[in-house]
């Protein structure tokens, strides 16, 4: 019989990426970054259930394209925390509906995985401290420490350097998402390491405008190492990225990870018209308003 214990529901916000320098491959095969990350409002909503009886976990998932079995980073994180903290596994059960787009730049696997890694731990009666969490979320995935913090911060190394910085930007964000392709983070580091020719972002002076809200110098200061190789190998993405700058004269759009999610800030004044004209002439998108989580 199946006894209940616990339903909790949590809510698994996004990211953006607020430049992204990229070097070159280490010895590992691993690249360091260097990158502000900005959590989003733009959430998952994730029903867990935890059971009495020892067992297994079980994934339910609204979006059918997302695997439910051991492929999915739910699944590695429910096996790294009972294996780390020695505990019987338990039954529990999870819904995920899926309101971040996959594939999209935007964190949405790593912030399910570290989300329930902190609700596994305050189950479990807090086993861990906020830097053993992070520890434990490097070996699940190189954005998952982020979303243990899930504060606006410049991201380092592998992903395990998580250094918080002030954020005050008050204007809304539109994300524009394509709604035939992708870009597997796979493909953009390999395109990324045939550049022959890297632009960087001033990761000094975004944190200065972010402290700020100084949005004019901000979007100045802004380079994506891995947009840079993949315009230079899909045509889809730089047809989408010619097309946003045709559309909107004047706005800057950046990629957020490894795409395939352009981004552009917008003030409320001009929110409302810049959302009309992206749905009325770009194709095939899913346009979606909201703001940093500061």
């Amino acid at each position: 019989m199946r006894i209940s214990l616990n339903k909790y529901k949590i809510f698994s916000n996004a990211k953006i990426n607020i430049g992204l320098n990229v070097f070159q491959k280490e010895s590992d095969g691993y690249h360091n970054i260097d990158s502000i990350m900005a959590p989003i409002d733009l959430a998952d909503e994730i029903d867990v259930t935890f059971y009495s009886d020892l067992g297994n976990l079980k994934i339910e998932c609204s979006d059918k394209n997302i695997p439910t079995d051991e492929r999915n980073i739910l699944y590695k994180t429910y096996k790294a925390f009972f294996e780390e903290s020695k505990k019987e596994k338990r039954k529990i059960d999870i819904i995920l509906k899926k309101n971040i787009p996959s594939e999209a730049g935007l964190g949405g696997g790593s912030s399910n995985a570290g989300f329930f890694l902190k609700l596994l731990n305050e189950h479990y009666g807090n086993i861990y401290n906020e830097s053993e969490l992070e520890e434990l979320a490097m070996k699940i995935g190189s954005d998952v420490p982020f979303f243990i913090k899930n504060k606006t911060a410049r991201v380092g190394g592998k992903g395990n350097k998580v250094d918080l910085v002030e954020n005050n930007l008050k204007d809304s964000i539109i994300l524009i998402k394509p709604l035939d392709f992708g870009v597997s983070t796979k493909e953009a580091y390999e395109s990324f390491d045939n550049l022959k020719e890297v632009k960087y972002a001033n990761f000094d002076k975004i944190i200065e405008c972010l402290k700020d809200n100084n949005r004019i110098a901000l979007e100045n200061s802004i380079e994506n190492s891995l947009e840079q190789g993949i315009l230079e190998t899909d045509i889809n993405i730089k047809m989408l990225k010619i097309t946003l700058n045709s559309v909107i004269s004047g706005k800057k759009f950046f990629m957020s990870g490894s795409g395939s999610t352009y981004y552009t800030f917008v003030t409320e004044l001009e929110k409302s018209q810049i959302e009309t004209r992206l749905k009325t002439f770009v194709d095939n998108v899913k346009i979606i308003i909201c703001k940093t989580i500061n």
